[in-house]
């Protein structure tokens, strides 16, 4: 028997949101207005750890 590959692990808005330290409705703010990609499974949503370090290379202060 082989041993499972492990594959990526998604985010939920939930696990997400207590990540960045935002709330639930932040993080559907940002997938609503298209600025976070999830994918839509049955009734609840997964985002890509990938599409989550994109967003905040986007949004990284400069100045910081």
């Amino acid at each position: 028997m082989s041993a499972k590959s492990a594959g990526p692990t998604f985010y939920t808005e939930h696990t997400l949101a207590a990540y960045l330290s935002v709330s639930d409705r932040t993080i559907r703010n940002w997938i609503r207005r298209g600025e976070l990609p999830s994918y839509k499974l049955g009734a609840s949503r997964r985002i890509d750890p990938a599409d989550v370090e994109d967003f905040l290379a986007r949004h990284r202060d400069a100045a910081a």
